[in-house]
């Protein structure tokens, strides 16, 4: 616009010129002006109003000189043409001039249309508070139901179920279908706490009903081993009994059974408290007698019939056993004594063949043996024959026969006979002995 006024006022200063002269100037003058404010420029806010027109006035003649800093002066040697054309380009220079002084304008985002904001949430009705308040209890609830079922102890699990029950009917209501889901959760904790129970509870009655059996096997053994001799033994047995009683554990009817069990031992136990009450003078016989046997196996050593004396030491260890108990310290000294002395002879029968047949005495060893038990046989019928002589008399009067027979002998019958085998018997006894005398003072032996 400002170059058309422009434009405009130059048109009316040069009307002389011809048309196509102005068609030139008006040319140049737009393409200064492209090139002095391009379209990059924006345009100002404000358009400055266009100056009213000034009174002609005739132009000065080339004599007159021209005012300095006058832009509209005319210039020495041009055209009217040229003249209009300065013109042109001073305006257009000072349009960019004042274009380029002016700050460019922010670019502007696209406006975005404001989003409807979020009506604000109204206040809860006591009611719907109320029902919050419900709901969230009954999860709490819910939630600890759920543990017990899957964790809680057997012994408190239903105590602890049965207090959230509780619990729960003081809770309140909410909806009727929100109480309806609330409440079949619960419920299938309930389920999964009393299915576990009753597994449990089956796998345990199974459990005892087992260990009652073992227990019932342990109380028959128990009862025959409170009647046993060797009490030392049975108690030992005892004791054995107890420990598989304890590591059994619980069983049904546990009380009862440990009654039994009880009663066998206490039957044991009273029999081995007699005996120990009793056995204090017990304890002495026992100790005369065991070193009474140690003396008799010491007495072995040297016994020149070989056979004879393994059969004693076997009588002898039977007879040591049996010799009852002598005391805690004094029982196994003598044992200790007992086994040494039993050594002892074992060393000497191992070695002893060995040393008849280096000396030669084997066949007088053996001879001496058929002495001793032919002595021993004779013995023994000399004691029969007395004791029937003892029976009757010379006058066949009654004697008894020790029983309820009475028996009558004559003086030429049965007493001249065995009165007759007695005195032979004494006399081939001595003969026997006489001959084991002198046999052991070759052998060596006192």
């Amino acid at each position: 616009m400002m170059d058309e006024e422009f434009t405009s006022h130059d048109d009316d200063d040069s009307v002389s010129n011809d048309t196509a002269g102005l068609d030139a100037a008006t040319s140049r003058s737009m393409t200064v002006n492209d090139v002095a404010g391009s379209d990059d420029q924006p345009e100002p806010v404000e358009q400055s109003q266009a100056a009213p027109d000034e009174p002609f006035e005739p132009k000065p003649s080339e004599s007159d000189p021209a005012e300095p800093g006058d832009d509209t002066a005319p210039i020495s040697g041009l055209t009217s043409l040229d003249a209009a054309t300065a013109r042109s380009m001073t305006v257009a220079d000072d349009a960019g001039q004042t274009a380029d002084d002016q700050p460019e304008p922010a670019e502007q985002s696209p406006a975005v249309p404001d989003e409807p904001s979020a009506p604000e949430p109204a206040e809860p009705t006591p009611r719907q508070a109320q029902r919050a308040a419900t709901r969230a209890t009954k999860q709490s609830l819910i939630a600890q139901a759920e543990l017990i079922a899957l964790t809680a102890p057997p012994a408190t699990a239903a105590a602890d179920m049965k207090a959230l029950f509780e619990r729960w009917k003081q809770a309140g209501r909410t909806t009727k279908s929100e109480d309806d889901a609330l409440w079949a959760r619960f419920n299938r904790a309930q389920d999964q706490l009393f299915t576990r129970l009753n597994l449990l509870r089956e796998q345990r009655n199974s459990q005892l009903a087992e260990a009652a059996r073992a227990k019932q096997s342990l109380i028959a053994t128990a009862e025959e081993v409170c009647q046993r001799a060797d009490l030392r033994q049975a108690a030992e047995t005892m004791a054995s009994l107890m420990a598989q009683w304890k590591a059994i554990g619980q069983a049904r009817d546990d009380q009862q059974l440990w009654q039994r069990f009880k009663a066998a031992q206490d039957t044991l136990y009273q029999r081995r408290n007699e005996d120990r009450q009793t056995s204090q003078a017990g304890q002495v016989q026992a100790a005369a007698t065991k070193r009474a046997i140690i003396a008799e196996v010491q007495g072995l050593v040297g016994s020149p019939d070989l056979r004879r004396a393994n059969t004693e030491l076997r009588d002898l260890r039977v007879r040591f056993r049996q010799a009852g108990y002598a005391g805690r310290d004094l029982n196994k000294k003598l044992s200790n004594q007992f086994d040494k002395a039993c050594q002892e002879f074992n060393d000497w029968a191992h070695a002893e063949p060995g040393r008849r047949r280096e000396t030669g005495q084997v066949t007088s060893y053996d001879r001496r043996a058929r002495l001793v038990r032919l002595i021993e046989q004779t013995r023994a019928d000399l004691t029969t024959a007395e004791t029937t002589l003892k029976t009757t008399d010379s006058s066949g009067a009654k004697r008894s026969h020790g029983s309820s027979i009475t028996v009558l002998l004559g003086q030429s019958g049965q007493y001249s006979s065995v009165a007759a085998d007695a005195m032979r018997l004494k006399v081939q006894l001595a003969d026997l002995e006489q001959q084991l005398s002198r046999l052991d003072a070759a052998l060596g032996r006192d």
